[in-house]
């Protein structure tokens, strides 16, 4: 599959949060060059579509996030599942997971319907997992910084997993937030400052809870017991400052305007929108892998 094609295929599940399918075609990139080697884990896979299409998957036009959301709850995405999932793939994965864990048991009911994890696990991962020693021989997760205790979490995965098995970790940069300016919105003096920051930032600080330097976090997994095998930067400073604003503001209205919409109009509007934002997300995806200096995250390859 050509690089470039997670970029569409998330841009079309992610349409009007544009810039979040950016985020997560440049992180399918960078994970896609890593092979899950079974039995895997998926830790804090949600409804599963970002592992789903990582791993080659493909949805059809009539299938996004925003099919399934409740404005009335905090998290609009943790509704039960709304439509069958299973009729709108047109390409399954390559791989399939062996355990899909969550916190939430709305995301896994949609999980379910991707036919893409062979078991899933209500599980909160900040405690013991839920496999016995040297079981796993691959782990991914992209929540380890939004746990209180991630060197618990980390010895956790050593005890998982098999020796020689690979631990394959998102973790956000000492400069994320230097490249997210809503991030530090309680750093700013001017009032109108702080407030238009914490507008913009809709409370999404409270998910990231660590950040790391590369040192930082190689000594951590070091003290766990694993070998840092690679350490990938991600995430250039112009794609977080893409992403940290993008058209979140306006994505309740959007969502509810789309959702109004008739199958056929719908259809036709979200194929013209996906056209026209291909046309500088795909500048903005090639200028990343161009890029060579300081990011926002770095994948992490771990070996036990």
């Amino acid at each position: 599959m050509n690089k470039i094609e997670f970029l569409r295929n998330h841009l079309n599940v992610w349409w009007l949060r544009p810039e979040s399918a950016l985020w997560d075609a440049i992180a399918s990139t960078v994970i896609s060059g890593h092979k899950i080697v079974a039995p895997s884990a998926d830790l804090g896979c949600g409804n599963g579509i970002f592992s789903f299409i990582t791993a080659g998957g493909k949805f059809s036009l009539d299938y996004d996030w925003f099919r399934n959301v409740d404005f009335s709850k905090e998290d609009m995405y943790d509704v039960s599942k709304k439509i069958n999932v299973s009729q709108h793939i047109e390409r399954a994965a390559k791989y399939k997971f062996d355990w899909g864990i969550d916190v939430k048991s709305n995301l896994l009911d949609q999980a379910k319907g991707l036919n893409f994890y062979k078991n899933l696990k209500l599980h909160d991962i900040s405690y013991p997992l839920p496999f016995e020693d040297e079981s796993l021989n691959t782990v991914f997760s992209n929540i380890i910084y939004w746990l209180r205790a991630p060197e618990k979490a980390l010895k956790e995965i050593y005890r998982a997993l098999n020796p020689g098995g690979k631990a394959l970790l998102c973790i956000p940069s000492e400069k994320f937030y230097d490249f997210c300016p809503s991030y530090k919105w309680k750093n700013y003096r001017s009032k109108l400052h702080k407030n238009l920051m914490k507008a913009v930032n809709l409370e999404r600080d409270r998910c990231i809870l660590h950040a790391f330097t590369a040192t930082q976090f190689s000594e951590m997994a070091r003290r766990a017991g694993f070998t840092v095998v690679d350490c990938r930067p991600y995430l250039s400073p112009l794609t977080l400052k893409v992403w940290d604003v993008g058209l979140r503001p306006l994505s309740r209205p959007l969502i509810k305007m789309a959702n109004k919409l008739s199958p056929k109009n719908r259809r036709e509007i979200k194929d013209e929108w996906i056209d026209t934002c291909m046309k500088y997300l795909a500048l903005l995806y090639q200028m990343e892998f161009e890029y060579r200096g300081k990011c926002g995250f770095y994948l992490f390859a771990l070996r036990k």
